[in-house]
């Protein structure tokens, strides 16, 4: 708690399970992507998907 400079005080007066999820984040670069974010990390733009990539008969 001292690197997180949160007080003893402060963290029994906080929310347990709000302070859990706090507690338990990871960092932006160890989140999961979200589906939109991984298409375009693979270089596929979801918002101009083609007919023949959605799978329909053209």
């Amino acid at each position: 708690m001292i690197n997180l400079h949160v007080m003893p005080e402060e963290y029994e007066e906080q929310d347990y399970f709000l302070m859990m999820e706090v507690m338990n984040a990871k960092s932006k670069e160890d989140r999961p992507l979200s589906g939109n974010a991984f298409l375009k990390e693979m270089g596929i733009d979801p918002d101009k998907v083609t007919e023949d990539q959605q799978g329909k008969e053209v």
